[in-house]
């Protein structure tokens, strides 16, 4: 018996191809012989040579699509820094993918199709909140007005024929401008009915953190919170959007980063008609399973590091598993939208914290610095908060109940400088619907307290990446309406279909027959 549908669920979630062209094996070097991630994006890397997805999250690929980030439509040897004019034209780089010729909505079309021959959901495309040629040789570029909305009905139009599915809109001459993303969001519903479209609002990698493009004081308390000017953003944002990306983190403080900025934005989020309002918590799987976020993964195997950088604390190259059970459970549990249950927040706001050294970030501005993110130790979702019990400090604990009855929790890591990254075990106990149970990361114990007594039903689990159930109805301790899971039974379960040499936490899935 298997507990995990064989179809590919509707989450609109991706694989994206950023972290590859910027830490692999495959990078190659511009013509100065410094690194250029936007050339590491061609036909040649992606799918021949050494064909970064043709190997990659196999038993998930259908699930996801392939996001096709920076650097896929512009030519050879362009900086994205100094010429962003040449940024926004949504037309596929023939010197880069060769097989990718015709008018625009062709080379899209043909893109698309060579991902899917490779057996994953199709392409995704990353573009800019502007017009190609805005601000070249110092022009003005165009708000959003007629000759903007032109522009962008026409690629609206390109992708409807293309039979492309996602649009990661990402920075730009109008990245922060609700009125210019309402604009592209509104066009494409008209011209592109099926077409996600996401937005971000535009943060730096740290809550509360400065950084040297933007002109924002630095509060000290770590959190990403209304009136914080990026969380009032994300607020603004998430109204229209069918997905909002929580945006770019930094490894070593992941967890507290992201799991604040899910957390703030679930509780202020509100959509209007049309919107869907999904949250993309990026490549944190666990928080996304267990809260009903997409996920915006970037971890993948031919990570080479940098000679004297550590930019990848906690190994995500051997973590590939964690992804195929988040994804997996999204089969049965798809991520729903802000509003759509309630959200409670622990008043209990935990502290992580790292002290970065040389070569641990490319944020370089904190260098020799202790940074500090906090977040509710508890959050949940349509559902009353997990109970916690442990001596000394406590993981992160978020839990949620979905619109259709399934219930999932998670203990995500801690990080402290100097004792590094770790989960603590606790005993945690939740209330669980009439619908199966996701259990993400590693417990003391975890008790379930039923809706009505077990009776004579038994009790059925598997790990979400893998196909055969077991009954573990006698490893279980039975009282009256409470279940107990001894921590090690997670474990076993949970990792029982793991990758050899996988390092991902467990990941299990449970239900009562």
């Amino acid at each position: 018996m298997n507990l995990v549908p064989s179809q590919p669920g509707a989450t609109p979630s991706y694989w994206c191809t950023w972290s590859m062209q910027s830490y692999s094996s495959t990078r190659v070097l511009d013509s100065s012989g410094g690194d250029s991630q936007l050339n590491n994006l061609s036909q040649k890397l992606v799918f021949e040579d050494p064909g970064w997805i043709k190997n990659l999250l196999a038993p998930v690929r259908s699930d996801l699509f392939v996001l096709f980030d920076h650097g896929w439509d512009v030519p050879p040897d362009v900086n994205g820094n100094t010429e962003r004019w040449r940024l926004g034209s949504m037309e596929v780089a023939s010197q880069k993918f060769p097989a990718c010729t015709g008018s625009p909505a062709e080379g899209q079309y043909q893109l698309n199709q060579l991902v899917k021959a490779t057996g994953w959901r199709g392409a995704g495309l990353w573009t800019v909140a502007q017009m190609v040629g805005d601000g070249r040789s110092g022009n003005t570029a165009t708000p959003a007005g007629p000759v903007s909305e032109a522009y962008w009905r026409t690629r609206a139009q390109w992708a409807q024929t293309a039979g492309i599915e996602y649009w990661k809109i990402d920075f730009g001459y109008f990245c922060e401008s609700e009125e210019y993303r309402r604009m592209m969001t509104r066009v494409a519903r008209e011209e592109a009915p099926g077409l996600i479209l996401e937005h971000a609002p535009m943060a730096g990698p740290f809550n509360d953190i400065g950084v040297p493009w933007e002109n924002r004081s630095t509060l000290g308390h770590g959190r990403f919170r209304s009136p914080d000017g990026v969380c009032a953003r994300a607020e603004a944002f998430i109204a229209f959007s069918d997905v909002l990306r929580i945006y770019d983190v930094i490894p070593h403080l992941s967890i507290a980063s992201s799991l604040d900025r899910v957390a703030q934005i679930l509780a202020v989020g509100r959509t209007e008609p049309g919107a869907r309002g999904l949250i993309n918590c990026e490549d944190e799987p666990y928080l996304g399973a267990a809260l009903g976020c997409a996920l915006g993964i970037l971890r993948h195997p031919l990570w080479a590091p940098r000679a004297g950088e550590d930019y990848n604390p906690t190994q995500l190259d051997r973590r590939l598993d964690e992804v195929v059970r988040a994804v997996r459970w999204h089969r049965l549990a798809p991520a729903y939208g802000v509003g759509e249950t309630s959200i409670t927040l622990d008043e209990n706001i935990l502290a992580d914290s790292w002290l970065f050294k040389p070569g641990e970030t490319w944020a370089d501005w904190v260098i020799g610095h202790e940074i500090l993110q906090r977040a509710p130790a508890r959050v949940a979702r349509g559902m009353p908060l997990p109970e916690v019990h442990i001596d000394g400090q406590a993981p992160y604990v978020v839990a949620g109940r979905h619109p259709n009855g399934a219930t999932s929790v998670a203990t995500l890591p801690r990080t402290h400088a100097g004792l590094g990254i770790r989960t603590p075990l606790a005993d945690v106990t939740i209330e669980i619907g009439h619908g199966p149970v996701g259990v993400f990361g590693r417990y003391r114990s975890l008790t379930l307290i039923l809706a009505d007594d077990l009776g004579a039903r038994q009790i059925w689990a598997q790990d979400v990446a893998g196909d055969q159930a077991t009954d573990i109805t006698a490893l279980v301790a039975r009282d009256g309406q409470k279940l107990t899971l001894p921590g090690s039974l997670i474990e076993s379960v949970g990792l029982s279909a793991a990758t050899p040499g996988d390092l991902s936490e467990p990941g299990m899935i449970l239900t009562l027959m």
